[in-house]
């Protein structure tokens, strides 16, 4: 593009924005804030307004369509009189993410001769059949579909009107500090408290696809006689049926509720393991960052977790739910300093080379080009 050419318009769509620090919110926020200006001029398109958003930080300019029922009437010619104006400006792709965006643009874009590309960035678990019949019809006027996993895109191509031709993966990207986070006081007074302790954490809101409990009992299954292991849990969700599984299996002093927090990158440069149980993930952030962090990893084999975790390398994987596997994992770190920091060692290289914002932002930017080109 030549210095003279201006900017493409690229319109971002999502039915609302609350935190630029939560999963797929994160990932949009920073592409947005990676993209070449020169080349590309973005705009964020939200069904509902949020206090985030208000706040005015966000880094390109937004537009608030005011409504968000799927089948109201006032939706879908709000979307087309947004979507319209658009078009006028030169915009011709369209990037859409979460569920009912991804079926409500398509066909309006596609009617005004804007190209679509969906991103899907789970397993699917929201799928009803309902939403898939809708799919079906409004995925046909989408261009393509992005994934952040082989696996999603596995799950992606199964349900919905896509091929491998018209998936494409690009993994989450994240941005990586040179500088070694502080860590904050609340946990250096707990390692103080217990110095000869190895902690494990995890970082998922309490809800039951995280299966968090799972971790608490295989705390609870490992021998007395191994060095101490703690579990410290952070994000939202209310904790007190977990505390009430830790105090039956005796090992309420060892599980610690941090909440939510806004520092978590400085919370894990003071921990030792990285544990994540879910029984379903496309592409987990949480993983990412613990490998950042130089933790070591244990996480169930689901999703697209084994893309990130290679097996004895970076980290090790159980079969989800097997709660001996998991004890044994955990044992196996707990016991083995040795192999805690070559495996944590391996896991930050490996994260720096696969999974840097650079790389998403610019497989991004290649696709968008891609769509522009052929027209």
């Amino acid at each position: 593009m030549s210095s003279s050419t201006p900017p493409t318009p690229i319109l971002f769509v999502i039915d609302f924005f609350r935190n630029p620090h939560a999963g797929t919110e994160g990932q949009l926020y920073q592409l947005i804030t990676g993209l070449d200006r020169r080349r590309f001029e973005p705009t964020l398109l939200v069904f509902k307004p949020s206090e985030y958003l208000d706040s005015a930080e966000f880094p390109c300019a937004v537009k608030v369509l005011g409504h968000s029922r799927l089948l109201s009437i006032k939706t879908w010619l709000s979307l087309w009189v947004a979507a319209k104006k658009f078009r006028s400006e030169g915009g011709r792709v369209a990037h859409v993410f979460f569920n009912d965006p991804s079926v409500i643009c398509p066909p309006v874009f596609g009617m005004l001769g804007i190209q679509t590309i969906i991103s899907r960035r789970d397993m699917g678990y929201w799928y009803t059949r309902k939403y898939l019949a809708m799919l079906n019809l409004s995925g046909r006027f989408a261009a393509l579909a992005i994934t952040n996993s082989q696996a999603v895109r596995k799950v992606t191509v199964e349900h919905e009107p896509f091929d491998l031709t018209s998936t494409h993966v690009i993994y989450n990207g994240y941005v990586f500090e040179e500088r070694q986070p502080e860590i904050p006081v609340d946990l250096k007074e707990l390692r103080r408290m217990y110095p000869e302790a190895v902690f494990a954490v995890i970082v998922a809101n309490i809800r039951p696809i995280k299966r968090l409990e799972d971790a608490v009992r295989a705390l609870g299954a490992l021998p007395g006689e191994i060095p101490a292991l703690h579990l410290v849990i952070i994000g939202d969700g209310d904790p007190k049926a977990l505390k009430a599984t830790s105090k039956e299996l005796g090992v309420e002093g060892r599980v610690h509720f941090l909440g939510a927090r806004r520092d978590v990158k400085e919370c894990l440069t003071g921990l030792d393991i990285g544990l994540l149980c879910s029984d379903s993930e496309g592409f987990s952030n949480s993983l990412v960052e613990y490998m950042q962090a130089g933790l070591a990893v244990v996480c169930s084999a689901v999703g697209g977790n084994p893309e990130a975790i290679t097996h004895g390398e970076t980290g090790l994987l159980y079969t989800c739910g097997n709660l001996d596997e998991l004890a044994f994992c955990l044992e196996k770190l707990v016991t083995d300093g040795e192999l805690r920091e070559r495996l944590g060692k391996n896991a930050k290289s490996t994260a720096r080379q696969r999974f840097s914002m650079e790389t998403m932002v610019q497989q991004h930017q290649e696709l968008y080009d891609s769509l522009l080109n052929k027209e």
